[in-house]
Parts: structure tokens; C-alpha cells; sequence
């Protein structure tokens, strides 16, 4: 039996299927300059935010406030294009080109840090069954705190590089209690008291980073007919295969360095060397569907990444990514931690007037016990900015409409999670 630690977090990728914004000023082009923006927002919960915005493209963390606490979430929102349409009337004459755009928010926010007893040593707690408060099978909780709570951030330094720009600050927030301890003889939960202790410290140091370059490459393509009159109604939607494009990239990632030092472990000096003697059994490949339920049991991931995905994807051109290196230092020691995904689930949601469709990842960091726990996973994301012509022959609710159609035929229901795996070694 061996103690470690679970850093609870949830990947999520939200995407509206019809662009509210942006339509009404087609034609006029964005400055892909990248630009730092601070202060309060209501995205994500609110709270405060640090991000680096380069056209319709934006990377950032918003995290809570004492006067709004909040989970810390990091995330990337920008517009990706599905492809394009050409728009022809009842009498097949041509209308105008669009692009067809979604808007997409993928992040990760960072929920709880619990402490286990891995009791049958397969490194993996069950998220499931300690979100439905049930602890009677499998690893044995021991301490648990929430992370919605009022964070604090150092002034972010802003370093250009060319056509790159970094932005590093650091977000923690100190001194935090344990909300729950499971006593060891009853194996029930309780409020945490001070005599618990209290986590001395937890930082995560942020380098956000957006990379403009030049892209090209095949754009899928669709003739779109259209009623005559005002309205316009769309009649019929044909696939017409690929068109090769060129246009300018927003590459934006976000490297994030946990530091989580002086949680009060119980009994460290029993498992801080124990080994890892877990396995993957899956062949090598995990793949997800968004219509899939939470699985009942975790499953254990060593690749070093999580991807969303739909079927139009470059290999230069995920939706998002999550990605984490293997290695850890734990009281100065190299040691190994393990990434588990529980499952997926679908959830919707709105904001700012538009509808968000999106999927989630329950995951947890699983990293071995020690005073001073540091790692640097990451998460990135590329807009693809094609440079589509177009014209404003149509009202813009026509327009709205040929694009809900459109994406919808070319997303159907292809949005899904994989993960690679390997065998552990």
C-alpha cells in the first residue's frame, strides 16, 4: 500500500456551431499582433484573468478573487474553420464564398488535491465514486480541499520573440486548510480542523505563449443553394471535396509548472520510494466518443497526451491538447506520475447570447507523495485563419443559417476525446 496525491482536473472543449460573432465585419481583417489583457471577467465563473489575444484567438487563465472565488482555469478560445461554401441561388448563379468558422473555448480547470492509500498499488483513484461520496470499495480517500478559492498573481513579464510572444506569471494561493479527513478507524469523512494542518503552499507558473506563422493547405468544400427572396432559405447542400488554401496561424500554448509543497501526508516514510507497478491494457490506443458515459473505472494513461479531435483534423491542427511529461521532482528526487482519465461527458451551456455544445474529460495528475511536488504539463491549441474571399450579397441571418447547416454536416457527430497509450514500462 502506498500514499499519493490526485490533482483533480477537467478537460473541456466547447464549441457553438453557429459564429455569433464576428459576421457582421466579414471582410474586415483582425490585427494578429498579440496583445495582454488583465483584470476581471465573467468568463469560466469570473474572477480575474491574465491572457494574450492575437486576432480572434486567445490564451489566458482566469482564477478567483476574495471578493468572487473561484477554481483556476486555463484555456484557449478561437475560431476554427470547418471549411468553406460557395452560395448559389435558385438559378445556380453565384452569390459569394464564406468560410465556415466555429467558435471553439477548449481548457482545463484544476478542481480538488486529494490524498489516497493506494491499497491495491494500481496508482489510480476512482473519481467516480468519490464524486458520489462513496468510499466503501477500492483506494481509501485520507485528505481532501477544494481549490475554489481567492488566488493571487505576480505582473505578468511580456517577452517577444519575433513573430512569438511569451507571456510568465506565476498564480497561487497559500495556507490552505483541508476541507475534508477521513479518520482511519471509521473510514468516514469529517470537516478538516486546524489541528489537520494546512497546505503550506500551491503555485502554478504560467508561460503562455502565441506563435503567428503562415499555413496552407486543404480546406473541405461545400455548394450551398439558396431560395430566392429575402429570407433566402437554404435548399440544398452538396460536399464538393477539398480546395487548398493559405492563410495565417495563431499557435497558442500554455505551459503550466505545479508546485504543490508541505501537505501533510500520513505516514510518508512508509511509501515515498514505492514503485509503480501499474499497466495499461489497452493496446496501445483509448478512444473516447462524445455520446459515451463516464466510465465506472479510471483508466491509466503513459503516453503524455490527451487531444480533442474532429474528423476534418490536420496533423498540424487539433482542436486542443493536452499534454504532460512523465517525469516528476519530488523532494528533489526524480520520480514518475501518471495522468488517469475517468471518462467523458456531454454538457451544454451559454454565454454572451450564444449557445456552447462541448465535452468533457474527468482526469486526475497522479503523483507520488513528498513535501515539495513539482511538474510541468501543458495545453495547446492552432487557429487556422484561411484567407477566404467573400461578399455581402447576403443578410447576415442567412449567412447564420448556411452556417449552422454546413457544420453541422461537417462535425455530425465526430467531436470525440483519444488518448494514446502505451505499455508502462
Amino acid at each position: 500500500m502506498k500514499g499519493m496525491m490526485a490533482v483533480v482536473a477537467v478537460l473541456a472543449m466547447l464549441g457553438a456551431s453557429v459564429a455569433l460573432a464576428g459576421l457582421a465585419s466579414a471582410g474586415q481583417p483582425r490585427s494578429l499582433v498579440p496583445v495582454v489583457e488583465t483584470g476581471s471577467t465573467d468568463r469560466l465563473g469570473g474572477g480575474d484573468w491574465i491572457s494574450v489575444r492575437a486576432g480572434d484567438a486567445r490564451v489566458g487563465v482566469v482564477y478567483g478573487t476574495v471578493g468572487h472565488p473561484n477554481k483556476l482555469y486555463v484555456f484557449a478560445e478561437y475560431k476554427r474553420f470547418l471549411g468553406g461554401a460557395d452560395i448559389y441561388d435558385s438559378r445556380g448563379n453565384y452569390l459569394q464564398t464564406r468560410g465556415i468558422p466555429v467558435y471553439v473555448v477548449f481548457g482545463q480547470s484544476f478542481d480538488h488535491l486529494i490524498e489516497f492509500q493506494d491499497t491495491n498499488n494500481d496508482s489510480l483513484f476512482n473519481l467516480y465514486r468519490y464524486g458520489r461520496n462513496d468510499t466503501t470499495a477500492g483506494d481509501q480517500p485520507v485528505k481532501a480541499t477544494g481549490l475554489v478559492r481567492a488566488w493571487t498573481a505576480t505582473v505578468p513579464s511580456v517577452e517577444p520573440a519575433g513573430n512569438t510572444t511569451y507571456v510568465n506569471f506565476t498564480v497561487g494561493t497559500p495556507d490552505l486548510p483541508y476541507d475534508l479527513v477521513w479518520d482511519g478507524a471509521t473510514s468516514l469523512p469529517r470537516r478538516g480542523t486546524p489541528a489537520d494542518g494546512a497546505l503550506d503552499r500551491l503555485n502554478f507558473t504560467f508561460h503562455l505563449k502565441v506563435d503567428v506563422r503562415e499555413v496552407s493547405g486543404e480546406v473541405p468544400w461545400f455548394r450551398v443553394s439558396v431560395s430566392d427572396g429575402t429570407a433566402r432559405t437554404i435548399s440544398d447542400v452538396l460536399y464538393e471535396g477539398t480546395r487548398n488554401y493559405s492563410g495565417s496561424a495563431v499557435a497558442m500554448g500554455a505551459k503550466y509548472d505545479h508546485l504543490i509543497e508541505g501537505w501533510d501526508f500520513a505516514a510518508v516514510a512508509q511509501f515515498i520510494h514505492a514503485a509503480y507497478r501499474s499497466e495499461a491494457t489497452d493496446n496501445g490506443t483509448y478512444r473516447q466518443r462524445a455520446n459515451d458515459t463516464i466510465a465506472p473505472d479510471p483508466r491509466l494513461l503513459t503516453r503524455d497526451y490527451v487531444y480533442f479531435n474532429d474528423e476534418w483534423d490536420r496533423a498540424t491542427d487539433i482542436v486542443g491538447r493536452l499534454v504532460w511529461r512523465s517525469d516528476v521532482t519530488v523532494d528533489g528526487r526524480a520520480e514518475t506520475m501518471l495522468f488517469q482519465v475517468q471518462g467523458g461527458e456531454l454538457f451544454r451551456g451559454g454565454y454572451d447570447g450564444t449557445l456552447f455544445q462541448g465535452f468533457a474529460v474527468i482526469g486526475a495528475y497522479i503523483y507520488p507523495a513528498g513535501a515539495r511536488i513539482e511538474h510541468d504539463p501543458g495545453l495547446d491549441a492552432v487557429a487556422d485563419l484561411w484567407n477566404l474571399p467573400s461578399a455581402l450579397n447576403l443578410t447576415p441571418f442567412t449567412v447564420l443559417a448556411i452556417q449552422a447547416i454546413v457544420a453541422a454536416i461537417a462535425m455530425g457527430a465526430a467531436i470525440l476525446v483519444r488518448a494514446k497509450g502505451r505499455r508502462a514500462q
